[in-house]
């Protein structure tokens, strides 16, 4: 049994990274750092969470761009807890142009002693009717000793079967920050998925399971941020208080964009979001939409009226470096070396002096040369 387990799982791995596709979101944060964060009356941050628009609070506020774009602030809570539901147990950690990163759900079974089950958890995270799809940044992980677990999900299109299983039969079989199956095991999941249910499952006839849960009591799955999880070896297998630390500190990236209508499209309509100085950016999932961004040289929120304003670059010299005399113009700038120098005054010491006079020097002093052999002839 445990064999035919481990080779559909195996199967169902290889499929997945021969059709999934691995491309991340290059990640801006442009919103959170502009000067003109929300509409007019409206809160602009929750907690230590930046809230750009189109994201706004509560629901007929007109802080938002659309109803999917409503959020939640929990104020109640210490620190307030920001969340996607009205009453959703995850929490937003952060916003940025195209992602947003929530705390972490952990499916998890747990066993007495004598290896019969004490606790079963599963998870369901449900997106559909939201602007909202996992990243391909995002990892499945099992965490465990002779037990598996299935990721169901699905897209706009099809639905997605992801499973792994995690085996060790002693303490010593694992390896910390490693997880290749041993005690901890990984896999890649497809990118715009909008939903996902997780299970962890038992093989049942593993041949010691009184000795094995001994040392690894529980078993946890999630979905979370590649590379954030590091794998701790006997000391995550031993601990019942792992898929707290998890929920703590690895974060689901999700992907947002606007509508589900490419930038040529949604340009002709009355909804178009991209106000002046700024351009649409064509999202690259399955479900579409797109997002604004600021032309070159300009700064702010492009979906806020009027717009992206135009960037001082004489006034940030770390971002935009001139070591003569800057000028702003519209959109960009200009640098020009000083009195008699010449040169690149974009470049430290690109400018010299006396480049020009000292050419004419030259030259003149061959003139007189030929002038004299000239006279001598």
């Amino acid at each position: 049994m445990k064999t035919l387990v481990l080779m559909w799982v195996l199967l169902q791995m290889l499929s997945l990274f021969t059709a999934s596709d691995t491309n991340s979101t290059s990640e801006t944060y442009t919103l959170i750092n502009s000067t003109n964060l929300a509409n007019p009356n409206c809160s602009s941050q929750c907690g230590d969470v930046i809230v750009p628009y189109p994201f706004g609070f509560g629901n007929n506020t007109n802080c938002s761009i659309s109803p999917e774009f409503h959020i939640y602030c929990n104020t109640s809570l210490q620190p307030p807890k920001l969340s996607i539901h009205e009453h959703g147990y995850t929490s937003i950690k952060h916003i940025s142009d195209s992602t947003i990163r929530i705390s972490n759900l952990v499916s998890s079974r747990c066993y007495l002693p004598n290896g019969t089950i004490s606790n079963d958890f599963g998870i369901k995270l449900d997106y559909m009717d939201l602007p909202y799809t996992l990243s391909g940044v995002n990892k499945f992980t099992v965490i465990g000793c002779d037990d598996f677990a299935w990721l169901i999900s699905g897209t706009e299109s099809r639905e997605v079967l992801t499973g792994c299983a995690a085996i060790c039969s002693t303490p010593q079989d694992v390896v910390s920050d490693q997880c290749s199956g041993n005690g901890c095991c990984e896999s890649s999941i497809s990118r715009d998925i909008n939903y996902y249910t997780t299970q962890v499952k038992s093989m049942e006839d593993s041949d010691n399971m009184t000795y094995t849960r001994s040392f690894n009591p529980c078993t946890y799955a999630f979905v979370g941020e590649e590379n954030v999880f590091k794998f701790k070896g006997e000391t995550d297998l031993n601990s019942t208080l792992l898929a707290e630390k998890i929920e703590a500190e690895v974060p689901i990236v999700l992907e947002w964009a606007i509508g589900n209508l490419s930038c040529v499209e949604v340009e002709a309509t009355d909804g178009f979001a991209c106000q002046s100085n700024s351009k649409c950016v064509n999202s690259t999932r399955e479900s579409r939409g797109y997002r604004c961004i600021c032309n070159d040289g300009y700064e702010g929120n492009p979906y806020l009226s009027p717009g992206c304003k135009d960037i001082d670059e004489c006034r940030y010299p770390e971002m935009f470096p001139c070591h003569g005399t800057c000028v702003n113009i519209e959109g960009n700038y200009t640098c020009k070396c000083k009195g008699r120098y010449s040169g690149d005054a974009k470049i430290r010491d690109g400018c010299r002096r006396g480049h020009n006079t000292f050419l004419l020097a030259v030259l003149l002093s061959i003139g007189a040369l030929l002038g004299i052999l000239v006279l001598i002839l």
